[in-house]
């Protein structure tokens, strides 16, 4: 969950400033409403950073020039696994070479990858295996 510290840095975010200041009035209003004990973060609605970094995502991509926005654009959660919680985004660029393809792909995911440690999270790499080295 999101301190009201954090969400305040987050907002200088951007391409999710707007849609920070909307949630938290939303949330605060459902808070209040049902009388939620707030004094804990885990009580009622709240933010989170991993939330907040696939709104982030999402917003990035829907303002990519190379994104083709007449086709679905999405940033979702798969099943998490012994090796982390991924990620997938899904997108259509608006060129079909592959080159150029890959390209686009590269430069979302390189900003994806930068990104993430903005919102207080890691990515996280699986070790391989090093066998049969030889000199």
């Amino acid at each position: 969950y999101l301190a009201e510290n954090e969400i305040e840095k987050l907002k200088h975010v951007q391409l999710i400033s707007d849609y920070l200041s909307n949630r938290q009035e939303d949330i605060k209003l459902y808070n209040e409403t049902n009388n939620i004990d707030k004094s804990l973060l885990i009580n009622g609605r709240n933010l989170t950073n991993l939330g907040i970094f696939r709104k982030y995502l999402l917003s990035y991509i829907e303002n990519h020039p190379a994104i083709n926005k007449d086709l679905t654009i999405m940033v979702r959660q798969l099943e998490p696994t012994a090796h982390g919680l991924p990620l997938e985004i899904y997108a259509f660029s608006n060129d079909n070479r592959w080159t150029n393809y890959e390209y686009i792909m590269a430069d979302i995911f390189d900003h994806a990858i930068a990104a993430v440690s903005f919102f207080n999270l890691e990515i996280y790499e699986y070790p391989t295996e090093i066998s049969n080295l030889t000199n």
